[in-house]
């Protein structure tokens, strides 16, 4: 009787904390997250401090005199410094002892330079590569490779040459904001593909970009800066043109003829290639992923992508997923051995107004060659009215491997609703980061504008046919896989009202990272809720925005053929968790309410999990963790 008593006291203290958890919520993550673009706090910087003869920079400030190329190269040099260390550092344009002085003359010889005397940092750029771009390239090639602490001594100093670049202004960009520059962009990285130079774009100049069905391929090292860019999208040609595509230095080719049908284990594809590459499978006689619900199909044509060698071994962090009792279409995307990087940038879409249709825009920057690192753009949009198409992506990657995209921010898209497949209402997915058929992509310290638990913006990311997929610093709305990742990794991340998505297989690990949504992992229901392997949690919090009292959901009718069978995950390990609610909690939904004897006839059943282990757990208040409500498919118990 006792136990009864205790247990409905528990349920009503979770009926009464649950509604007021998104207050909660919000409040610890006003207060965890700095101002402005919410950034993660479990970041691991690369310094401890940063200090000039032992003294540390946040008793520094930055001078610089009047003039938009000073004061965004004093932006910049704080900016670096906080990513670097988290010590930030004022801006002042009066000079005083303790100073980063940013010098007004310019020299003409294209060397950035920065000298400490008598305690005092000194910092100079040349005409055309400008100030930031130098800050930039000091913090990449010695503050990002140092430890501990690291000090300006005097009569330290640091030089730079720039060469073998060429600009936009070159080929006749105006860069006021108001002239359309893409002709002279698209010329540009023309001119630069042919004769293996960078791009510099000028630091305080804005490129205005407008509708032309036109699109700049970028096959080169590109510094952006502090540039600014207008992408405008209310008269546009071509809502499927690329504005830039980053592209590899050798096309794709078949090998559909040279590929045998292989097994889920095989080692080898049976042939060899030209070099190493990414290689697309796909057998248009089996379907997967026959979609549920609202926007309900009749599924995708099996696909899988592996990493190849040219002697056609399968790279083991990217094995085979499906069997390929016949191979329909086969591709190699040979992977380019060098890394191309591209920095800086700040874009601003001037939204389009269309009809609200699945009629996806893809203007932004499209990312199809291998060991590419994309680093600090800033993306922005403007103009979002009553009606809009949605987006697939600004930053999208495709049928690449390695590819890192870093530091920088992104902006969650307006929703829109239409009616889909099924006739009824639903809201159009729109996307600012994208990546389809890639292996090895990680998202590093990446946040966005805007708020990460505002429900009127869609879930900032999309990405299907995935392996290795990493988050790592991130403080955004949304971590999601729709058509299937291979080993998905959240690590050092804050996730918004969309929380982490998944459908898949491998190992899913979560460690020190907070989520506010609905549940904590969400495996999504129109792809059957699976995830065939184990789920590693550690560290985590979870902060509940609804009334439920599960931490993973999970849907399953049970009579819909996916395209395959369909898994809890087998192997949950649970290490350090707390949940912003009291009351006894769940571990999973119930999967299927129906479900509820063991004599219950499934026409397509799901595996349950094998193994639960769960060790300190923590709540609000008092209560504990179960498996589920539904004891007829979720047997095993909770060990500790």
């Amino acid at each position: 009787m006792f136990s009864r008593i205790v247990a409905m006291l528990m349920c009503i203290v979770s009926f009464f904390t649950a509604p007021f958890s998104q207050t909660f919520s919000k409040w610890e993550l006003k207060t965890e997250l700095r101002k402005g673009s919410y950034e993660s706090p479990y970041i691991v910087r690369t310094l401890a401090d940063i200090t000039v003869n032992g003294v540390s920079v946040d008793e520094y400030s930055a001078v610089a005199p009047d003039g938009e190329l000073y004061s965004n190269a004093a932006e910049t040099l704080c900016n670096e410094f906080y990513k670097a260390c988290g010590k930030e550092i004022a801006t002042d344009k009066k000079s005083d002892k303790k100073a980063f002085v940013i010098e007004e003359e310019l020299n003409d010889s294209d060397v950035f330079s920065l000298k400490v005397e008598n305690g005092t940092v000194y910092i100079k750029g040349s005409n055309g590569a400008g100030i930031s771009r130098g800050i930039a390239a000091f913090a990449d090639e010695v503050l990002l490779n140092a430890q501990g602490a690291y000090d300006f001594k005097d009569g330290y100093e640091y030089t730079k040459t720039f060469s073998d670049y060429v600009t936009y202004e070159a080929f006749g960009a105006v860069g006021d904001g108001k002239t359309d520059d893409f002709e002279a962009i698209i010329k540009t990285h023309e001119f630069a593909n042919k004769n293996s130079k960078s791009v510099f774009a000028n630091e305080t100049a804005t490129y205005y970009i407008g509708g032309a069905d036109k699109t700049a391929y970028v096959m080169t090292d590109t510094s952006w800066s502090t540039a600014r860019f207008i992408i405008d999208d209310t008269a546009v040609e071509n809502r499927s043109a690329w504005v830039f595509n980053v592209a590899p230095s050798k096309g794709a080719y078949s090998i559909t003829d040279k590929v045998s049908p292989l097994k889920i284990d095989a080692e080898n594809i049976g042939t060899t290639l030209e070099e190493k590459s990414l290689v697309v499978l796909t057998d248009s006689n089996v379907k997967r992923y026959i979609r549920k619900g609202a926007n309900q199909n009749s599924g995708s044509n099996q696909t899988d992508v592996i990493l190849v060698d040219e002697n056609g071994n399968i790279a083991p962090e990217t094995p085979l997923i499906w069997d390929f009792d016949a191979i329909t279409c086969a591709t190699a995307y040979p992977v380019d051995a060098e890394i191309l990087t591209i920095k800086g940038g700040k874009f601003t879409t001037i939204a389009n107004n269309a009809s609200s249709e699945y009629n996806y825009y893809t203007r932004g920057i499209v990312v199809r060659r291998s060991n590419t690192v994309i680093d600090s753009i800033y993306h922005d949009i403007k103009n979002e009215g009553k009606t809009g198409a949605p987006y697939s992506a600004f930053v999208s990657l495709s049928c690449c491997a390695d590819v890192t995209v870093k530091n920088s921010t992104f902006t969650g898209h307006k929703k829109y609703s239409t009616i889909g497949s099924a006739g009824t209402s639903v809201t159009m997915g729109t996307y600012d980061i994208g990546a389809a058929t890639v292996v090895n992509a990680s998202f590093i310290n990446c946040n966005q504008t805007n708020d990460i638990t505002d429900n009127d913006y869609w879930g900032i990311a999309g990405t299907n046919y995935c392996k290795n997929l990493v988050y790592d610093g991130c403080a955004l709305s949304r971590f999601d896989a729709h058509q299937g990742v291979l080993n998905a990794t959240v690590k050092n991340s804050v996730l918004g009202h969309h929380g982490i998505k998944l459908i898949g297989s491998g190992t899913a690990l979560i460690e020190n990272t907070t989520v506010l949504s609905d549940s904590f992992v969400d495996l999504r229901a129109d792809y059957g809720s699976t995830w065939n392997g184990d789920m590693i949690i550690r560290n985590c919090k979870f902060y509940p925005t609804g009334v439920s009292s599960h931490i993973i959901n999970a849907e399953n009718s049970e009579d819909h053929n996916f395209g395959y069978t369909c898994y809890m995950p087998q192997k949950i390990e649970i290490d350090g968790f707390y949940v912003h609610r009291g009351g006894i909690n769940y571990l999973f939904t119930k999967v299927n309410p129906n479900h509820k004897k063991d004599s219950y006839n499934a026409e397509y059943p799901v595996v349950p999990p094998q193994e639960i282990t769960v060790n300190n757990f923590d709540c609000l208040v008092f209560g504990n963790l179960k498996a589920s409500k539904n004891k007829a498919i979720f047997k095993v118990e909770i060990e500790s």
